[in-house]
């Protein structure tokens, strides 16, 4: 405290303001210059202001406000005030410890003629007061607003009236709390009496039938929790409440429309939330927190006494049984309160704890451990730092849920009696105690005048000199040193104390996890801080991250997880969300760990597997973060996790062989058509999974990635094939050859990527459908006619083609196999979808253009009967080779090239595409295939069906220089590896892409590959 002045001096001089403790004495006297016009520097009354700035923890605030009082205040009133000894210590405390404060009382002279010239400030009301005042306003206002102002009025006088003795030192802190809990208290009564009678008028009045069919006026009641339910506020707190009613069954009566009394309810919650919460010109009364009501913020607003208990007999976590330990009725039917509470005692103290909720209380503590840790490295912050008030909360809930359940002496709320009955019981021992109620009583006080100074909701302690200086005078302290030295004596007599708990603390964070990522999922922490947490940790758009952080928290909405897989989620969420934050693209890992733990639901089974397994973990979320295409999968199939864990990822490279006995072994076990097609698409998924991680990991070469999934297309198109022949013979028999009388053979040939082995994800399948020749289906040897019907072969392999069709792109559950293209079969769309032989053979020696010859190099057998399809393949051969180009070959194939740039292509500023467009993929493909069909006849080596095969081979034949072999094969493999990110990235086939997609340097060097290609590309058609 300041030296009290010498009597008799009067006016204020820069000396007088130094000796009182005025730092800024200049800036002082110009805010006294107008006053010293309305009092002389010679009036007594100097006196007893400096006397009342000696009290003030902040002298040159003191002044600050002094000024705007004298501005807006009637000077009478300040006189009379003034003149009273007993009123300066509060005068002082208040004006100098509080910016907020003053200048509400400034802009209210109602709250100054209360508190000092009424004697509010001297006395305390009694603990009813309050109660029946804020039901007399709420019986007096007609409307909502007028309530309002009435409640936050009352809230600024008695802040004020709390503040001033509490700054003075005359209230000591049970005071203070209580007090500030009680006007809670009576706003909540006052604002649950105004809505039930504006409800009653609308929807009529709430009644219960009871179980014995009697009728009764429904009971509601407002739930106090944490502080509020302890009696424990502090000056900037929320108020955390539940909104509970008696009972579901009943409904209004006495109104047009009777509604439900979840309804009404649910309405009145809301008009009392509003009524508490809302800003108005008046503030707010306090700011209320809803979400530790059952199921949190997915929860119903309100909730019947048998909802909620069933809710914390089958769903409430151990954070939630500490929540509850607080609990107070605070407003509404007192007595339905306690009934809910009595219900209650056996979830919040058990008789017997078992492993997991032992294991989940340790769990809270090394969080609040790790809040800790992360607030030594910035602000010292008195509620969450080391030592500080959260840990002495935690100290005391803790031994409450272990001994809770069998001594109910431990019952209690407050958390100073609660230590004290811990001390009785020989839990702790008088020295800890009264180190953790002085500790409680100075971080509490001290929080207080932090809070006080400017209503601002922290706990931080400020740096600023001058906010230490007043800090410490609040707490009657000489300077900031003694200041900070009696913080740290309590805090490290509190955090030896607690780190006892459980036999030591874990002081620093989970290996690699950061503080900022664990004090994400402390339970009850504000959600203020979050965004800039998020933010922090590399999230773009905070507001869907944090949306999605509340499923990592607290599990998939309108899905009740059980107790254990809630209990795996708690301690594999801050890894995941580490995981996320640190995956190429942590909005989109972020995002998809949400759709996953949406769809994985309740099942226990997928959490553990998680916990168990900590590197799926990475895995996992790595490929959220960089594959919207493999994360699909797993979205829409959780299951395949399992599956795919059980097979170790561990084969990089599957031959045909091996895919098509896994397959085979798989369909075996089907009970049905539905089920084989089912199992068709899980094989592919799950199959593509495996190679797409490999790829993405980069272990596989851009040649294996291409092959993998071309075998995968294989071996599903051959048992698709299968499926079809034997559905179609069910019912039309086996086709039969008319020249031969031997069955006739049908084959898929494959074109495209599919044919060269090149296919990438997301492809389509270009096939061919042949059959051997004419003739008609007979029964199958062996089974009867039946329903047999007769059909040409024409007809038959139609049939089976559109069965394979169906098979491959009907989508299921699980999805589809592959969309196929036919377009490529002769006369095109225009032709029919199987050709015979003959057919074949005569389309391409009479009517074929140059660009289906060239069409064909690609073609190659995939299915079906394989020595006809061989037979088909040397045909093909024929039709590519022995005959001579026509002279205008280059001219021909580059003019249909530019078309394809220009019409699919269409390049822009904004748009590229690395298949069509200038210096694409098919600038290699048309170059290599021009020189396979003007070679190819001599030189059989170079008809590869690969194109980079096949420009290795023209290369070795000398076709190709070595300039051009590398600048095409470099160029090609940059493209090809571009367009498996791009579609392993997006999720779609993307061949058209916005260069912003690109890195600086990948586009430089995108524009220079595509620059190379197609001057390769003209030379090597020999154009200019």
């Amino acid at each position: 405290m300041n030296p009290i002045p010498r009597a008799g001096r009067n006016g204020p001089t820069a000396d007088r303001l130094r000796e009182i403790g005025v730092r800024d004495t200049a800036r002082t006297l110009s805010l006294l210059s107008e006053l010293l016009q309305r009092l002389p520097r010679d009036h007594a009354g100097w006196d007893r202001i400096c006397l009342a700035a000696a009290h003030a923890p902040d002298p040159d605030l003191f002044f600050l406000n002094l000024s705007r009082w004298f501005d807006s205040l009637p000077g009478a009133f300040l006189k009379r005030a003034f003149a009273r000894n007993d009123l300066l210590p509060l005068i002082g405390g208040l004006l100098g410890g509080s910016e907020f404060i003053p200048e509400q009382i400034a802009r209210r002279t109602g709250i100054f003629e209360f508190l000092f010239l009424e004697d509010g400030v001297l006395r305390r009301p009694g603990p009813e007061a309050l109660g029946l005042e804020a039901v007399a306003a709420a019986d007096r206002c007609a409307t909502e607003e007028e309530l309002k102002r009435d409640l936050r009025r009352m809230k600024h006088r008695e802040v004020a009236r709390i503040a001033a003795r509490d700054l003075s030192g005359i209230a000591h802190l049970p005071e203070v709390t209580e007090d500030l809990s009680r006007l809670a208290s009576a706003a909540l009564e006052g604002a649950v009496r105004f809505s039930r009678r504006a409800l009653d008028a609308r929807l009529g009045a709430p009644v219960a039938i009871l179980p014995d069919e009697t009728r009764r006026p429904a009971r509601f009641v407002v739930m106090g929790m944490g502080k509020l339910g302890a009696l424990e506020l502090n000056f900037s707190s929320d108020i955390d409440i539940v909104y509970l009613y008696e009972t579901d069954q009943g409904g209004t009566e006495g109104a047009a429309r009777s509604v439900s009394l979840h309804e009404y309810f649910v309405r009145l919650g809301e008009a009392v939330t509003r009524i508490i919460s809302e800003a108005t010109e008046d503030g707010f009364v306090f700011r209320v927190d809803l979400r530790l009501r059952p199921e949190g913020t997915r929860g119903e607003l309100a909730n019947s006494l048998r909802s909620a208990e069933i809710y914390y007999e089958s769903w409430g976590q151990t954070w939630e049984r500490a929540a509850l330990i607080k609990a107070c009725p605070v407003a509404g039917d007192l007595s339905l309160g306690e009934e809910f509470l009595r219900s209650v005692v056996p979830f919040v103290y058990r008789k017997n704890l078992d492993f997991t909720a032992i294991e989940e209380i340790k769990g809270m503590k090394d969080r609040i451990n790790l809040a800790a840790a992360r607030s030594l490295r910035s602000d010292r912050d008195v509620k969450l730092g080391l030592g500080g008030i959260r840990e002495i909360e935690f100290f005391a809930q803790a031994h409450q849920l272990i001994y809770g359940g069998k001594e109910p002496k431990l019952r209690r709320r407050g958390t100073v009696e609660t230590i004290s009955a811990l001390s009785r019981m020989g839990i702790v021992t008088e020295e800890e105690r009264d180190a953790l109620a002085a500790a409680y009583d100075f971080l509490r006080r001290l929080e207080h005048r932090i809070q006080a100074h400017r209503e601002r909701q922290t706990h931080v302690l400020p740096q600023r000199e001058g906010d230490l200086s007043r800090l410490a005078r609040a707490m009657g302290l000489a300077e900031p040193a003694a200041l900070l030295s009696a913080l740290d004596r309590h805090a490290a007599a509190v955090h030896g104390i607690y780190a006892r708990l459980f036999g030591g603390a874990r002081e620093e964070e989970s290996p690699g996890i950061p503080a900022e990522v664990q004090a994400l999922f402390l339970h009850g922490r504000s959600g203020e801080d979050a965004p800039a947490l998020l933010a922090r940790l590399g999230f773009r758009d905070v507001e869907a991250a944090q949306a999605n952080l509340e499923v990592l928290r607290n599990g998939p909405p309108h899905v009740r997880i059980p107790q254990r897989a809630r209990h795996y989620l708690d301690k594999i969420g801050p890894e995941v969300l580490h995981r996320a934050a640190k995956s190429p693209d942590p909005d989109l890992a972020l995002a998809h760990v949400e759709r996953f733990l949406s769809a994985i639901g309740p099942r226990t089974m997928f959490y553990a597997l998680l916990y168990e397994k900590p590197k799926v973990i990475e895995a996992l979320v790595r490929l959220f973060g960089s594959s919207r295409f493999l994360s699909g999968f797993l979205l829409r199939h959780p299951e395949l996790l399992d599956t795919f864990l059980r097979n170790d990822l561990s084969a990089l490279v599957k031959s045909k062989s091996d895919l098509r006995t896994a397959l085979g072994e798989a369909l075996t076990g089907c009970d049905d058509f539905e089920q084989e097609l089912d199992e068709l698409r899980r094989f592919k998924n799950l199959e593509t999974l495996r190679i797409g991680i490999h790829d993405m990991a980069g272990s596989l070469s851009l040649e294996e990635g291409m092959f993998q999934l071309s075998a995968l297309a294989e071996v599903l198109l051959s048992h698709a094939l299968l499926l079809a022949l034997r559905e179609v013979r069910r019912r039309f028999g086996v086709a039969m050859e008319a020249a031969t009388g031997a069955e006739a053979s049908f084959c898929v040939l494959g074109m495209g990527k599919l044919g060269s082995e090149e296919l990438s994800y997301h492809s389509d399948l270009d096939i061919l459908f042949l059959y051997s020749g004419p003739g008609e289906s007979a029964p199958e040897a062996g089974r009867g006619g039946g329903d047999f019907r007769k059909l040409s072969n024409h007809e038959y392999f139609a049939k089976v083609a559109q069965r394979l069709i169906s098979i491959l792109t009907t989508s299921t559950r699980e999805g589809i196999v592959y969309r196929l293209d036919t377009r490529l079969r002769p006369s095109g769309n225009a032709g029919p979808l199987v050709s015979s032989l003959e057919a074949f053979e005569r389309y391409h020696e009479e009517s074929a253009h140059l660009w289906e010859r060239q069409a064909l190099l690609k073609c190659r057998f995939v299915a079906g009967d394989r020595a006809f399809g061989k037979r088909v393949e040397e045909k093909v051969r024929g039709f590519i080779y022995d005959r001579p180009l026509p002279p205008n070959a280059a001219e021909e194939i580059h003019r249909l090239r530019m078309r394809m740039e220009q019409e699919l292509g269409r390049e822009r500023e904004d748009r590229l595409n690395l298949k069509v467009g200038r210096g694409g993929v098919v600038d290699v493909e048309f170059a290599v295939q021009y020189l396979q069909l003007l070679h190819g006849g001599s030189r059989p080596a170079v008809r590869a069906r690969s194109t980079l095969r096949a420009l290795y081979e023209l290369q070795r034949a000398g076709i190709v220089t070595l300039e051009q072999y590398k600048a095409l094969d470099e160029g090609y493999r940059f493209l090809r590896s571009l367009d498996v990110r791009l579609r392993l990235a997006q999720d779609a086939s993307i061949d058209s892409f916005d260069p912003q997609w690109l890195e600086t340097e990948r586009l430089e060097r995108y524009r220079e590959e595509t620059d190379r290609i197609r001057k390769m590309y003209l030379e090597l058609l020999g154009l200019p």
